[in-house]
């Protein structure tokens, strides 16, 4: 199984009623999606091989119902916490949510998929004790707004907010994401209150530069916190494969990427500075994840 075949795809019929080749739903993912929530769990040792089993089909069923609206796909951390396994839920718009919930309230694959015993062997029980106590946390995103020059008239009023993908000139189908990258890093940084329009015009100042120059193998983009920490900031960052990240430390050595983190972003009355001025010391902090597959995790034991 490839490293992107990680959830089931929502199906449908291979021709509509008119005989027609049905077109598939769009997947969503961090480039064409218009909010964003992540939710994470923290799963116990003796019990990862049954919960990330029980991630893939939760997320795969619920991929069904969704297509259209929403795609879930599910990664775990590389070089971070094991066993902690995360739901990245991609939405148009956060409306479409009543689908889960209504899951939830009526339907009978769904109950059987979160209460059966899959714990037979291990005394009996399903994801309640699988995962550890107070673990589960979500956090919701949206792609930043005001930054990009695309053309208003591209705007659909169903989306939350216009996809990430409007940040960048580099076509769709170019761009990595959380559908098909082999690594995303989730790099957060809380922006200093009286800079923080400095801070976001530095964060996409850099995204671009990386969607451009290493277009193909890694792409970024930018997202702000809602519902949670105020001027606390996103990037996505998508590589194809892990050995690209190296890509990203060798633009160290281009003129036009030395320039971006050398500009002066603080005014001078201000006390002048760089991008380093416009952040909260300590707070950039990155999360290394990588797809979830059945049958195998990602720390090798």
């Amino acid at each position: 199984m490839a490293m992107t075949d990680i959830i089931e795809r929502p199906v449908l019929a291979e021709t509509d009623e008119t005989g027609v080749p049905a077109q598939a739903p769009t997947a969503f993912n961090t480039s064409n999606s218009g909010f964003v929530i992540h939710r994470s769990g923290q799963i116990r040792h003796e019990f990862r091989r049954e919960g990330r089993e029980f991630a893939l089909e939760l997320a795969g069923f619920l991929n069904k119902p969704l297509a259209g609206k929403a795609t879930i796909v599910v990664f775990e951390e590389l070089f971070g916490q094991q066993d902690r396994v995360h739901w990245v839920q991609h939405f148009k718009n956060p409306n479409d949510y009543h689908v889960i919930l209504d899951l939830v309230d009526h339907d009978k694959t769904f109950k059987d998929i979160t209460e059966r015993d899959r714990l037979a062997e291990g005394g009996g029980g399903n994801w309640e004790r699988m995962f550890t106590e107070g673990t589960f946390s979500e956090r919701v995103i949206v792609p930043q707004h005001g930054v990009g020059d695309h053309d208003d008239d591209d705007d659909d009023p169903t989306y939350f907010a216009d996809p990430a993908s409007h940040q960048t000139t580099v076509p769709e189908g170019e761009l990595l994401h959380t559908g098909n990258a082999g690594i995303t890093i989730m790099r957060t940084a809380h922006c200093k209150y009286e800079f923080r329009d400095e801070a976001r015009q530095f964060a996409y100042e850099w995204a671009n530069h990386i969607n451009n120059t290493l277009r193909g193998s890694v792409s970024a983009f930018l997202f702000e916190e809602t519902f949670g920490r105020q001027d606390r900031i996103h990037w996505t960052l998508h590589f194809k494969t892990l050995n690209d990240y190296l890509k990203l430390v060798e633009l160290g050595k281009d003129e036009t990427y030395k320039q971006i983190l050398g500009a002066r972003r603080v005014a001078l009355a201000k006390g002048g500075g760089s991008w380093e001025k416009t952040f909260v010391d300590g707070t950039i902090q990155d999360l290394v994840l990588s797809p979830l597959r059945s049958g195998t995790t990602a720390s090798g034991f």
